[in-house]
């Protein structure tokens, strides 16, 4: 009977304990006023923007344009860059030269001699990134901007994770991307795809709290292949390569095309970069509306137009 009483002790469930309401004078809202009252109306820079389009078709150009021409930005802002693929450091590097637009590597290097990257420690350095930039923001610094550029790269993080530490199926990059292996019935439930799914917008949730802290978010991505048609190759749709539910968490979405122009004889006259808005909340006018952002020519000749909105006070 004393193993039974034990027993007994032992599982007995823990008392709940309230939370403790910090009352100030009677007012157990004082808190909640206090924060109110710090609000600060923060006009123009509720900004919430994907970007898509294939390479080499100016979606991290207008970014870095817009922050270096935008005469209103406080003289120490700050244009801060996730890079997945190096490209915002390699732009910034070769044409614009700003001391003021951080990159930042979000790859952590693997000490496993298969991998190249540790993909539980780059979705947690992701993690470590934006609370730094959202504490900063907090303390009053100047951050103009963040460019997370490669959002297919990080959707790749979330992947990789969900079989790695969630679903335990592999133990690198490697094993995990292959499908013919044991375990592949985990991966079919709605349970693992919604862990992927939880990962990937814990960046979505972060960068909703740096545009409440008034802070511009732009997120780029790639263009895929969504469907077939099968009977004659071609391709029916190409969409953003970010998590699908992606589209309806953001405000603004652009996508970046290029067009070649050519002449009775078939010469290449010029080719056209363009910047469509496929959805504009904060302007309903500019939805379906498209803004040349580069026009280039076979004799060298170029016109850049960037794309204004982005600063001008147009969204």
């Amino acid at each position: 009977m004393a193993g039974f009483g034990q027993t007994v002790k032992e599982t007995k469930p823990a008392a709940v304990v309230e939370p403790v309401k910090k009352v100030v004078n009677g007012d157990p809202f004082a808190a909640l006023r206090a924060e109110e009252k710090a609000f600060k109306h923060q006009l123009l820079t509720h900004q919430f923007i994907g970007i898509a389009g294939h390479d080499g078709t100016c979606k991290s150009a207008i970014v870095l344009d817009a922050f270096v021409n935008d005469e209103s930005k406080e003289e120490d802002a700050i244009l801060q860059c996730i890079d997945f693929d190096n490209g915002t450091a390699v732009l910034n590097s070769s044409i614009y030269n700003d001391a003021n637009i951080k990159s930042w590597n979000p790859w952590t290097m693997s000490l496993n001699d298969r991998t190249a990257h540790d993909y539980p420690a780059t979705h947690q350095r992701m993690m470590d990134l934006m609370k730094y930039f959202i504490t900063e923001a907090e303390k009053g610094k100047p951050i103009w901007g963040l460019l997370v550029s490669g959002i297919d790269s990080w959707l790749e993080v979330c992947n990789h994770n969900m079989r790695i530490v969630d679903l335990g199926m592999a133990k690198d990059a490697i094993q995990s991307a292959d499908y013919s292996g044991s375990g592949m019935e985990k991966i079919k439930s709605q349970t693992a795809w919604g862990m992927r799914n939880s990962r990937f917008h814990q960046l979505t949730r972060l960068s909703r709290d740096l545009v409440r802290l008034g802070v511009r978010v732009f997120w780029e991505t790639h263009l895929s292949i969504t469907n077939f048609n099968y009977k004659s190759g071609s391709v029916d749709e190409w969409k953003p390569a970010w998590e699908k539910k992606t589209n309806g968490y953001l405000p603004t979405i652009l996508i970046m095309q290029e067009n070649q122009h050519h002449d009775e004889e078939g010469e290449l006259e010029k080719t056209t970069f363009t910047a469509t808005y496929t959805k504009c909340k904060t302007n309903p006018e500019l939805v379906n509306q498209s803004r040349t952002v580069f026009v280039t020519r076979p004799d060298g000749e170029y016109t850049w137009n960037g794309l204004p909105d982005l600063y001008d006070g147009t969204l």
